[in-house]
């Protein structure tokens, strides 16, 4: 029985590590989509930004998982928590960008809303080299390593959580505007997909960290599938953002982007999960540089 539990265990950890960093992989993807193909749009460019965000986040949160040596884990976490600060004031951007698409532009006050927010985003990221802040990192959770929470923390938390709701309001009142059946469906895809951006890139291991510990299997479980759901998500928000600001019609934005996507972010997490397990696979035999590794990833 303890031996099924620990393959399990280790069979959904592999899968939120694999998955982790296909998020990074596919909003990077996602990213160069934007300002490949539709820079000139508003919506397009701070959803970019938003994209860039969920690459540093997820980006340093794998190498963070996946480091052996605790000052380089400590620096990828550092680099996550980057895109964590940045986030929020992109995330506003965005909102604001997609509600003057409906006729209603920024006077004075979302305007000074949004310059506050960069500031702050600004202020936070300046705390993080100083040590304010996160704490010390802790190491309680197998490949889960994560900072211990401070007075700082607590302050960006609640700032998180004003400029989302904030956000939210601003889709709302987006999703009231639009009129034509077509526009109402894809504003509701984005606003459903803008669900990612939101609640998967906080590290909320921050205040969870001992339930998680006492809960392993189940923490990696919920681990996996969270990421799965928010890789859906984040390429649902960009199929509804690939509409804006171009003139094609609407069967050449989706075979674009469905190409986009197979010959890019599908390709290389099929590739990454392949070797990540032929790779372990070898470690468990006693070969840890298994010749198959070459071979799968040119197949």
């Amino acid at each position: 029985m303890e031996t099924w539990l620990t393959g399990l265990l280790v069979f959904f950890r592999t899968t939120s590590q694999i998955l982790s960093a296909g998020i990074a992989i596919t909003a990077f993807s996602l990213l160069l989509y934007g300002l490949t193909f539709n820079l000139k749009d508003k919506v397009a460019r701070t959803f970019a930004l938003i994209m860039a965000c969920v690459v540093i986040v997820f980006t340093g949160e794998s190498l963070a998982s996946t480091s052996t040596a605790v000052w380089e884990s400590e620096f990828w976490l550092r680099f996550s928590w980057v895109g964590i600060t940045l986030l929020p004031a992109t995330y506003i951007n965005f909102s604001d960008a997609l509600l003057a698409t409906t006729g209603r532009p920024s006077r004075w006050r979302r305007w000074l809303v949004i310059r506050l927010a960069y500031a702050a985003s600004v202020l936070f990221l300046l705390a993080l080299p100083l040590g304010l802040l996160v704490g010390k990192s802790s190491s309680d959770m197998p490949n889960a390593p994560h900072f211990q929470p401070t007075l700082v923390t607590l302050v960006l938390l609640l700032y998180y959580i004003v400029i989302m709701v904030m956000a939210w309001i601003n889709f709302v009142r987006a999703f009231l505007r639009t009129t034509t059946p077509t526009s109402r469906r894809r504003m509701g895809y984005l606003i459903t997909g803008a669900l990612a951006p939101a609640l998967g890139s906080f590290p909320f291991l921050l205040y969870n960290s001992q339930i998680a510990l006492e809960h392993s299997l189940a923490f990696w479980i919920i681990s996996a599938f969270s990421n799965l759901i928010f890789g859906g998500l984040i390429v649902l928000m960009a199929y509804a953002v690939a509409f804006f600001g171009v003139p094609w019609p609407d069967r050449v934005v989706k075979n674009r982007l469905f190409k986009w996507i197979i010959r890019g972010p599908v390709t290389a997490i099929i590739t990454l999960a392949l070797v990540t397990v032929v790779r372990r696979a070898g470690n468990l035999v006693g070969s840890p540089y298994t010749g198959l590794v070459p071979f799968v990833m040119v197949g």
